[in-house]
């Protein structure tokens, strides 16, 4: 029997899968992953330089559950935003397209990028998910 700390499990969601899951997730019933992520990243700062954070926009992220993490949103969002449609994007149109500052958007791509959650395409320069890899054969025991 295969010790428990050598097994592995491997979860792929597609973009509406994922915007399933937050919309159930944040009781809400947004059109989607991005418009969850644009409307928690809209909502203004409450007392500007008094670090007392963000005022909840409303049907936002922060009104339905304050313990969901903006930052992973943020890089769901940009993983939701690669369809077969348009597999590629560029820096600038991810960021145009969820609302964000370049600068923001390119960190975020340079995380997903080193965790192989997104890939460079050589020919372009611009991101696309990862294309899967074969999976193994097994070997076939001949008698």
């Amino acid at each position: 029997m295969a010790s428990r700390a050598n097994l592995s499990i491997s979860i792929t969601l597609s973009a509406e899968q994922v915007d399933d899951v937050l919309r159930a997730a944040s009781h809400d019933s947004a059109s989607s992953l991005a418009s969850l992520v644009s409307s928690a990243l809209s909502a203004p700062a409450a007392g500007a330089g008094n670090g007392s954070g963000p005022v909840p926009a409303p049907g936002g992220l922060d009104t339905c559950d304050r313990r969901l993490s903006r930052s992973l949103l943020r890089g769901l969002a940009i993983l939701s935003c690669f369809t077969v449609q348009q597999p590629e994007r560029g820096v600038l149109e991810l960021a145009r397209e969820l609302d964000l500052s370049a600068s923001t958007t390119h960190r975020y791509v340079l995380t997903l990028l080193e965790m192989g959650l997104l890939e460079r395409c050589p020919r372009s320069r611009r991101y696309r998910l990862p294309r899967p890899a074969p999976e193994p054969q097994e070997p076939v025991a001949l008698s």
